[in-house]
């Protein structure tokens, strides 16, 4: 019986079916682009900050994400990863970082662009992220998704959050996110 050896599959493959799974999975919740906007009265008292940290290690990789009332628009976005240092005027010297420099990036949401997919509720199931041009922030090619996994039981749900930027860095990271009211 001759067998064949089994085949590696490159990078690009893997991120490539890891983004599939991830979009799967957040359709299989239920998600709609074209689905009719939540009553007005709902959204009023709907929390409008979504903090997310790894599973394994809250200070590895974190994501602030901050909505408005209508629970798509990004208002606030900050990203932690150990992949990426950002320089940042001002910051003060710490244990881990000179001045200047950080591993938490300032707030992108102006930077950034984002499309957004909400379940039928109006609740966040999908949003991908990435910068206009390829140099619109300090990382070339910045670009991404988180994906709400599960409906929000007790203000919080399971997500991954997949990113990437030019020079071949990739990652998925598996999150546990939590709804915080707007401080």
């Amino acid at each position: 019986m001759r067998t064949t050896p089994a085949r590696r599959h490159p990078p690009a493959l893997s991120t490539a079916r890891a983004l599939c799974v991830l979009a799967s999975l957040a359709f299989a919740g239920g998600c709609s682009a074209g689905s009719p906007p939540p009553d007005p009265a709902a959204l009023a008292t709907a929390p409008r900050l979504i903090v997310c940290g790894q599973l394994d290690d809250i200070d590895q990789t974190r994501l602030v994400l901050g909505l408005g009332a209508d629970g798509v628009h990004v208002t606030r976005f900050e990203l932690v990863t150990p992949d990426f240092i950002w320089r940042i005027p001002g910051q003060p010297e710490t244990r881990r970082f000179p001045a200047g420099e950080s591993d938490a990036s300032p707030d992108l949401a102006a930077t950034l662009r984002f499309a957004a997919l909400t379940d039928a509720e109006g609740d966040l199931r999908l949003l991908d992220f990435a910068a206009p041009a390829p140099d619109a922030v300090q990382l070339e090619g910045l670009r991404g998704s988180l994906a709400l996994h599960e409906r929000w039981l007790n203000e919080r749900a399971l997500a991954s959050l997949f990113y990437a930027a030019t020079g071949n860095v990739q990652e998925v990271v598996a999150l546990e996110c939590r709804r915080v009211g707007e401080r």
